[in-house]
């Protein structure tokens, strides 16, 4: 790898992981999608230290597998690749499966 690759590996997953604790913390919050184009009434009607929390989770863990993704790109991995592309659409997917499949915890 060489530094460029590395700088550009190492920048873009710490900041999604620094950016998912941020989250975690109801940081960052203006940069979620959606989030600041929703109406004040639709707002309130969510719990948004719950969803923080997953969604917090979910950028955590898709850091990882920008990392692990990035990195197996460089240096041919194929496996790395595919392992990190699978952790970021597993996460994705949860993002919006587990709202919608439990709403008592994410809903007022």
């Amino acid at each position: 790898m060489t530094l460029f690759e590395t700088i550009l590996t190492l920048a873009i997953s710490l900041g999604a992981v620094f950016w998912g604790v941020a989250i975690c913390h109801q940081r960052g919050t203006w940069f979620l999608a959606g989030w600041n184009t929703m109406s004040r009434a639709k707002k309130a009607s969510y719990r948004a230290e719950a969803l923080c929390r997953l969604y917090g989770k979910c950028v955590v863990f898709c850091g990882a597998g920008a990392f692990l993704l990035l990195y197996g790109s460089f240096n041919g991995q194929n496996l790395l690749l595919c392992i990190g592309l699978g952790v970021i659409a597993l996460m994705v997917a949860a993002s919006i499966l587990v709202p919608i499949l439990n709403p008592k915890k994410y809903r007022k």
